[in-house]
């Protein structure tokens, strides 16, 4: 039998991502909006850099 692995990695709910574009839309910087929405400051810097970008798909992840 195949042993499924379960992923212990911590899933962003949509809810603080909408929350992350609402600040960064608001002039906030990724540390200060880090803070804020209480997450960890080197994921919302990635979020950032893809907002600056234009890349706006991180802001809704899919429900499977």
């Amino acid at each position: 039998m195949e042993e499924r692995t379960t992923s212990l990695r911590h899933r962003i709910p949509n809810e603080k991502r909408r929350e992350c574009l609402r600040l960064f839309d608001e002039g906030y910087g990724y540390k200060k909006t880090a803070q804020l929405a209480d997450l960890n400051t080197y994921t919302v810097r990635d979020y950032k850099r893809r907002y600056a970008s234009g890349d706006f798909t991180w802001a809704e992840r899919g429900r499977i």
